[in-house]
């Protein structure tokens, strides 16, 4: 048995275990549905406070935002979720121990709710994101005007959900989003993610790559745009790592 057929191997008899001990009462479509609820009813509710926003209040806000949170979410992935020193531990053991467990990257896709519970981020997750911004909109909206920090509440909130919205689609397995650009890019680039030989170094990012681009840790020898764009291709992978991946399947 190689070193693929070993990784599998867990993660399959893992799968059986992790539902077997799922509690009774969980309910993936709640999970779900909860993630929906919060997130989209901060969008509504700030959308509707929004008036007369110029496009300078959207653009000085949304911007900024979106790029701190590709940061953070490369940032936090990479340091707390990936790290034995991280100062959040329950994370980081649920992230490695039951997440990267759980989906190899042979073994990506799911089945039925119960799958859910190792999938989605926890209830708690979404709502501190969000609050996260809280701080920064109050200060946003008595020193600038109140519309730049609804806009700002209502982007963390987005920001979330496109967050969780593409991890689950990278889980997926269908042909169609394999042509979607950009999408295609992050779906490539998590299944190298969920090799356990380079889940601690590589591809952090779960939305766009825009930060291993930038810092060096994506599999690929490609700047920024060229990283984005990139697709399904492996081509422009770095050697060292296209070599690693091709000793698993044949050590010898």
């Amino acid at each position: 048995m190689n070193r693929e057929q070993e990784i599998v191997a867990r993660s399959l008899a893992y799968r059986e275990e992790y539902r077997t001990n799922t509690p009774g009462w969980y309910r993936g479509e709640m999970h779900l549905a909860f993630t929906l609820v919060f997130t989209c009813g901060v969008i509504a509710y700030c959308a509707a406070q929004i008036e007369a926003a110029s496009w300078q209040q959207w653009l000085w806000v949304v911007l900024p935002i979106l790029l701190f949170g590709n940061w953070a979410e490369w940032a936090g992935h990479r340091y707390l979720l990936h790290s034995p020193k991280s100062w959040i531990k329950p994370a980081y053991k649920r992230h490695v121990a039951t997440h990267h467990q759980f989906f190899s990257h042979k073994t990506l896709d799911y089945h039925g709710q119960k799958d859910w519970r190792a999938l989605l981020f926890p209830p708690f997750a979404p709502v501190l994101f969000v609050l996260a911004a809280l701080p920064a909109a109050l200060l946003l909206g008595n020193l600038w005007h109140s519309n730049a920090g609804y806009i700002a509440m209502l982007t963390m909130a987005a920001y979330f959900l496109m967050y969780e919205g593409l991890h689950t689609l990278a889980h997926l397995e269908h042909p169609l989003l394999d042509a979607l650009p950009l999408v295609n890019t992050v779906r490539r680039m998590h299944v190298l993610h969920h090799n356990p030989d380079f889940m601690h170094t590589r591809n952090f990012n779960l939305t766009f790559p825009i930060c291993d681009a930038l810092f060096g840790t994506s599999d690929l020898d490609k700047g920024l745009i060229a990283t984005l764009f990139n697709g399904m291709s492996d081509k422009a992978r770095k050697p060292e790592i296209q070599a690693r991946v091709d000793a698993q399947r044949d050590p010898g």
